[in-house]
């Protein structure tokens, strides 16, 4: 009986590891990245690749911007967002107010992991309700396309 009850506590133990270790999301790889910092080096390489002009901004009291992009003779301001988890609304509106603070209605959002569809939403009554022309939301899948020098935005 003892050796039933240990058997079936650590299944249940092993069990309950698997499903913590399991993250939600859904991340891109991006090799040697590991902190924002990086992150946002690394965007700037690849956007500079596929043929952007960027430029990076400070790294504190940017007002939320981390990239500066011209493209199509617009400023483009983004905010790069590396993460364990999905982004939220707050990515949003924290990009909104960086593109009010550097004079543009166009800003965008730039993350490794996946964007939920009530942030896609968000951004779309945005788009129609303020003074933003347009709202970038930038994912994994859009990353590849960067990757490959496509123009994403």
């Amino acid at each position: 009986m003892l050796q039933l009850f240990v058997f079936v506590s650590l299944t249940l133990f092993f069990l309950m590891v698997l499903i913590k270790r399991k993250k939600p999301g859904k991340k891109i790889r991006t090799g040697f990245v590991q902190n924002g910092q990086q992150f946002e080096a690394y965007l700037c390489e690849i956007f500079r690749r596929a043929g952007y002009r960027v430029r990076p901004t400070k790294l504190s009291h940017d007002f939320g911007a981390d990239l500066l992009i011209e493209s199509s003779g617009k400023l483009v301001v983004l905010q790069a967002k590396y993460c364990n988890k999905p982004i939220d609304t707050g990515a949003v509106e924290e990009a909104v107010v960086a593109g009010t603070i550097y004079g543009t209605g166009f800003v965008g959002i730039v993350t490794n992991n996946e964007i939920p569809e009530r942030v896609k939403e968000f951004a779309r009554q945005f788009e129609g309700k303020t003074f933003v022309r347009k709202i970038y939301l930038i994912d994994g899948p859009a990353l590849e396309r960067l990757r490959r020098k496509e123009r994403i935005v």
